[in-house]
């Protein structure tokens, strides 16, 4: 039978662990630039909040591939607090091959790291325990619109 301590820390547990936030790649995403080494570009997510709480969105951690290439691995900071019942657009950078173009499908898979804030949730994290979301799909990239004024051929 268990201990009266060890239900109580199970409920604490519980009800700091409320609703994740939902994450969805929208299948959209747009090369910003090119080198000689590599393509960068940035995909857009959908960030939802389910709870009747704020959600703080601490930081996503996620990896790009094109096939038949090597994973990209990145971090990019939350930065904002998700108000109850709100959603969200944001846009993650990319690093993809030289050879990633118009068209390519790019694999995106992560993890968002947040923060209820609840007082339980609020405790826990000060004990170290840090909830996370995680998301997968793939993105379609397209090129960048180009600026007002500008044409195809002007450099």
């Amino acid at each position: 039978m268990p201990t009266p301590g060890l239900l109580l820390l199970l409920l604490l547990f519980l009800a700091g662990c409320g609703s994740p936030p939902q994450v969805n790649l929208s299948g959209e995403g747009t090369l910003t630039e090119r080198s000689v080494d590599a393509t960068a570009g940035t995909v857009l997510i959908h960030v939802a909040n389910p709870t009747d709480r704020p959600i703080n969105l601490v930081e996503f951690e996620y990896s790009a591939q094109i096939p038949g290439h090597g994973a990209w691995r990145g971090r990019h900071a939350g930065g904002m607090v998700l108000a109850p019942g709100f959603d969200r657009m944001t846009e993650l950078p990319v690093v993809l091959p030289v050879a990633a173009s118009e068209g390519t499908r790019v694999h995106i898979s992560g993890s968002l790291h947040y923060l209820d804030t609840s007082t339980i949730a609020q405790t826990l994290a000060e004990w170290g325990y840090r909830p996370t979301a995680s998301f997968a799909g793939r993105a379609t990239m397209r090129a960048a619109p180009l600026p007002a004024g500008a044409s195809a051929g002007t450099p």
